[in-house]
């Protein structure tokens, strides 16, 4: 095999250093951190099946080591409901403008992260609120949770980007943080497998695509390693800090990197940011005040 060397391809692999550190503690993540860099070093045609063939190494030992720590149950929920979708949705994707869905998902996926960093992070670490009990598994949030999973397969089918909906899911079904990462480790390795042999079959493993390859596999092991040893040393809450901020990241990436912005827009954008923000702060530290004041009495 011809090994041709450039300095980009460097440049990729040590994104994914940060890309897996994520992906080894969540099991999810590396594809989308990573992808402004990769593409944009690479070029889709060559940066998307890139995205795909790194990850297989790492998904099938994680696979392996994990087999046990896998909810089987839940991950045969998320195929039988997603593979529908994503039929449906190779045929969606000629019907649908990928720009369009991505804002929409973006949007989704950043107000479920923000709901729950509020639930996480704000209430518990700066409001000083205790004993935040966990709401009852209702008929609305089942409905909630099947239907981001049903929608995660359509979307996925059409644009390859149901990741953070099928996450949505699989975090209220998975509890334990150990199953929640090994079962979406094993959902990736069933949809990426998938991607990795269709583009095979499409001639995208190039002579310059197994030279970055064998670039970042390395870098890449860094990252997963630190990442599975990061994953030992934090609790439940910690790991759902982690899950919702990466979430978060993805949907206002997915969100802003696709609206039409026009100056205007961006401004009024800015100008209600600001206020909304501000606001929010206000309340967040009266909130503060009031609890802080409940637990010195």
């Amino acid at each position: 095999m011809e090994f041709i060397y450039k300095f980009d391809y460097v440049l990729v692999g040590l994104m994914q250093v940060v890309g897996f550190f994520v992906q080894g503690t969540t099991g999810f993540g590396c594809t989308v951190i990573a992808a402004a860099v990769t593409n944009g070093l690479l070029g889709t045609t060559m940066g998307v099946p890139y995205g795909t063939a790194i990850t297989i190494p790492f998904l099938y030992y994680l696979a392996i080591k994990g087999r046990q720590d896998i909810s089987w149950k839940d991950l045969a929920k998320i195929v039988l409901l997603c593979a529908p979708g994503i039929l449906a949705g190779q045929y969606l994707f000629y019907q649908i403008s990928p720009q369009l869905a991505k804002i929409l998902i973006g949007a989704m996926v950043t107000v479920i992260a923000v709901m729950n960093l509020h639930k996480y992070v704000v209430k518990p670490l700066i409001m000083k609120e205790v004993n935040v009990e966990e709401a009852a598994d209702t008929l609305p949030r089942r409905i909630f949770r099947y239907g981001c999973l049903i929608l995660g397969g359509i979307v996925h089918g059409a644009f390859n980007i149901g990741g953070p909906l099928i996450t949505v899911y699989t975090l209220e079904a998975v509890q334990d943080k150990k199953k929640f990462r090994n079962t979406m480790t094993m959902l990736w390795v069933v949809l990426n497998s998938w991607n990795l042999f269709n583009q095979h079959q499409n001639g995208a493993f190039t002579a310059e695509l197994n030279s970055a390859l064998l670039i970042g596999l390395p870098l890449a092991g860094i990252g997963f390693f630190f990442g599975m040893r990061f994953l030992e040393k934090i609790n439940r809450e910690q790991f759902l800090r982690i899950v919702y901020v990466v979430l978060l990241l993805i949907g206002l990436n997915m969100l802003l990197s696709n609206i039409p912005w026009t100056a205007d827009a961006k401004i009024m954008t800015m100008v209600g940011s600001a206020i909304v923000l501000g606001g929010y702060a206000i309340s967040v530290f009266k909130k503060r005040q009031l609890n802080t004041v409940k637990l010195a009495n």
